[in-house]
């Protein structure tokens, strides 16, 4: 079963829950975080500044910029596959460093 935070990447309700307590360092079975999720969301040129905030909120709130999947994906990677700059130029300011 999902993880309420990475349910609400959808819904818009995650300022909410994490204002309730929920951790946004969950990872689901794969080890994929909401912070992760929310990188890798292939959004059209309209929707990418509500990506963007899902993102910082999730920063923010101390997610984990270096954590990694079970196959050692990490947020950047996800970035980079969804092929938003924006997306990357965000995680680099608060902290990313490429290595």
């Amino acid at each position: 079963m999902k993880n309420a935070l990475v349910n609400a990447l959808s819904f818009g309700k995650l300022k909410l829950l994490i204002e309730g307590g929920h951790n946004v360092n969950y990872c689901n079975t794969s080890g994929v975080s909401p912070l992760m999720l929310a990188c890798n969301l292939k959004v059209n040129e309209e929707n990418i500044p509500k990506k963007l905030q899902i993102i910082k909120c999730l920063l923010d709130n101390s997610a984990n910029l270096n954590a990694s999947d079970n196959i050692g994906r990490t947020a950047l990677m996800y970035a980079l596959f969804s092929g938003c700059k924006q997306t990357i130029q965000l995680l680099k300011s608060h902290g990313l460093v490429e290595s």
